[in-house]
């Protein structure tokens, strides 16, 4: 982060480890916010790829991007040729103040930047822009397009706005511009409808909280034919993925 930003800076806090998990969370702007896996150990790892039918890279570098010689080697010895990195930390709100999540979102695309440029263009990504700021927002489009991402990344409720808000017009007119897929993370940006689905009584789970949402994004944006005001960020949302990469 900029120094004039590094107070916006979010603390990893960690609590307790259970059968070989250890739960973490970030501390931003002075609350816990934004969704971080927990860590697994090597045997719980193992399990979940069992049930999940999915296998993980085996180094938590290589996970997380600590080493990006480590991923790509995975890659290799995997048979995968690019992948599209997205984030988790953002899937919920992070703040409510828009110099913070500027501060954030130009913070974490910078440095998906410097991944790519270390994996020699084998490494994408999806641009965070802070839609706080709409000024802000724009500008980060332009930097990840120059910069290796492949598409801007959107939640299906962002603060207080559904995805069909005119509001976020400019920023599908910038993505149209640039051929850049709008990519709809699995998600909720409403501190308010996480905090409600949080309910102690509740028994969806994350249904509601991340999945519903997204499916009605996705029926707002047929029942609006975004396809034809924005033609060129809509398919290429749809088309496939190229070789080798994670859909």
């Amino acid at each position: 982060m900029e120094p004039s930003e590094r107070q916006y800076r979010p603390v990893s806090l960690e609590t307790r480890e259970e059968a070989g998990v250890k739960l973490q969370f970030w501390l931003i702007d002075g609350k816990v916010r934004g969704l971080r896996f927990p860590a697994f150990s090597a045997a719980e790892l193992e399990k979940l790829a069992q049930r999940s039918g999915r296998r993980f890279a085996d180094n938590q570098e290589s996970r997380e991007m600590g080493n990006v010689n480590l991923r790509l080697e995975y890659m290799d010895r995997t048979g995968v040729d690019i992948q599209v990195l997205d984030n988790t930390i953002f899937i919920e709100s992070v703040t409510d103040r828009p110099a913070v999540e500027v501060a954030l979102c130009k913070s974490w695309n910078r440095w998906l930047a410097d991944i790519w440029r270390q994996s020699n263009g084998r490494l994408r990504w999806s641009c965070v822009p802070p839609t706080l700021s709409m000024t802000d927002a724009l500008h980060q489009i332009r930097f990840a397009k120059e910069n290796g991402a492949c598409a801007v990344l959107m939640r299906p409720v962002e603060g207080t706005r559904l995805l069909c808000d005119p509001y976020f017009y400019p920023i599908y007119d910038e993505a149209s511009r640039l051929d850049m897929a709008i990519a709809i993370h699995i998600a909720n940006g409403n501190k308010w409808l996480n905090d409600l689905y949080d309910h102690p009584v509740r028994v969806a789970g994350t249904l509601h909280r991340f999945r519903i949402p997204t499916v009605a994004a996705f029926n707002d944006i047929l029942l609006r034919k975004y396809i034809k005001s924005f033609p060129s960020c809509v398919s290429a949302s749809l088309r496939p993925a190229p070789s080798g990469c994670p859909g």
